[in-house]
C-alpha cells in the first residue's frame, strides 16, 4: 500500500506534468516546421474550442500558396515519374501539404485500367480517407485522439510556440498548414504487403511523426513468399538465412530477402526491424516499413502483420 506522501508526489508529478503545456509541431504554408510547447490549451475548430490535449492533428484545406502551388506541380510530376528516389521524396512532399493537392491530384487521374501495385493510385487516400472526405474539399480536418474525424475551419488568435531553447515563434493562423498535437505513444497494428509494400514499390506509411526523443518498439510476425511456389524463397520478418534457388546469396543491397526494413524519412537510411524491434535515436520524420526484395518483386505474396509503438512521437494519419 502507498503511503501518503508517495500519493502525495505522485499528485504532485501528475500536477507539474500537466502544468508543462502541450508540446506542439506546426508545417506552415512556407514549408517551415515550427516545434516547441504551445502557448495556448486550445484552439478554436469549427467555431468552438478543441483541446490540444484532445487533437492528433488538423490539417488545413483552404487553397494552396504559390509556393505549394509550385511543389505541388512539380512533385505530381515527379510522382509520376521513374526516378524512385525522387517519387519517394515527392510523395512525402505531397502528403504533408495535404488537402490542397486533392484537386490537381484528381484532375490528373485517367479512366484507365490501373495495375497493381499503383502508387499513385493511392496517393489519394494517403492524403484523405473515405470517412473524412466531403464535397467541401477546403474544409479543414481535425483528427481527434478519441476517434473524431471533423471537418470545419481552424480560427481564432495567432499562435505562439516556445522552443527548447526558449525562443518564442507567433504562427499565425492563416499560416498554418498542419498542427500536430505530441503524444506520450502512437501506436498501430497494420498488414505490410509483400507486393505493395516492396521497398521496390513503395513504403508502408505508418502516419507516425518520429522525434529525436522516441523510442520505438515493434513486433511482426507471418510469412511472405518471394517467388510464387518456390519455398526456397519464403521468409519471416528476419529475412532468408541462406540464399533461395538459383541465387547465392540471401542478401539484397546489405539486408536479407524478405526481410521487414524501416526507415524515418523518404530518404531515411534503411534497417531491419525484423521480428521485434527495439530502438531509439532515429533520425525525425515519419515511420515507414517495407519487406525487401530486388527489382524482380511482380511474384510476392502474403504480408507480415506488425505492432509498432514509438513514444513522444506525432499521430500524423493512418497508416496507409
Amino acid at each position: 500500500m502507498r503511503s501518503s506522501f508517495s500519493i502525495f508526489l505522485l499528485a504532485l508529478a501528475a500536477s507539474l506534468e500537466s502544468g508543462k503545456g502541450q508540446v506542439i509541431s506546426v508545417l506552415t504554408k512556407s514549408g517551415e516546421t515550427i516545434e516547441g510547447t504551445a502557448g495556448t490549451k486550445s484552439v478554436q475548430f469549427a467555431g468552438r474550442p478543441v483541446a490540444l490535449k484532445d487533437l492528433l492533428s488538423i490539417h488545413a484545406g483552404d487553397d494552396a500558396s504559390a509556393r505549394e502551388s509550385e511543389r505541388i506541380a512539380a512533385s505530381l510530376a515527379a510522382a509520376m515519374g521513374a526516378d524512385r528516389k525522387q517519387r519517394d521524396a515527392a510523395i512525402a512532399e505531397l502528403v504533408d501539404i495535404g488537402l490542397p493537392v486533392l484537386t490537381p491530384l484528381l484532375k490528373s487521374y485517367k479512366d484507365s485500367a490501373v495495375g497493381e501495385p499503383a502508387h499513385y493510385y493511392r496517393l489519394f487516400e494517403r492524403i484523405i480517407t473515405g470517412t473524412q472526405d466531403g464535397r467541401d474539399r477546403t474544409a479543414d480536418l481535425a483528427r481527434m485522439a478519441n476517434g473524431q474525424e471533423l471537418r470545419g475551419e481552424l480560427s481564432g488568435a495567432d499562435l505562439t510556440v516556445k522552443s527548447n531553447g526558449g525562443e518564442a515563434k507567433t504562427v499565425k493562423i492563416a499560416d498554418i498548414r498542419r498542427l500536430a498535437a505530441r503524444r506520450a505513444a502512437v501506436e498501430r497494428t497494420v498488414d505490410v504487403h509483400a507486393l505493395h509494400h516492396s521497398n521496390q514499390i513503395e513504403f508502408l506509411d505508418t502516419g507516425i511523426g518520429v522525434t529525436a526523443d522516441s523510442k520505438l518498439e515493434s513486433v511482426a510476425r507471418g510469412f511472405v513468399r518471394l517467388s510464387w511456389n518456390d519455398d526456397s524463397w519464403t521468409s519471416d520478418p528476419d529475412g532468408l538465412k541462406k540464399p533461395g534457388g538459383n541465387y547465392k546469396t540471401n542478401l539484397f543491397e546489405g539486408h536479407p530477402f524478405g526481410a521487414l526494413l524501416a526507415r524515418t524519412g523518404p530518404a531515411g537510411d534503411l534497417w531491419v526491424a525484423g521480428a521485434k524491434a527495439s530502438k531509439s535515436g532515429l533520425a525525425a520524420g515519419r515511420l515507414y516499413f517495407a519487406i525487401n526484395d530486388n527489382r524482380h518483386w511482380q511474384n510476392n505474396l502474403g504480408t507480415f502483420r506488425l505492432t509498432v509503438r514509438v513514444t513522444n512521437a506525432y499521430d500524423l494519419g493512418g497508416a496507409r
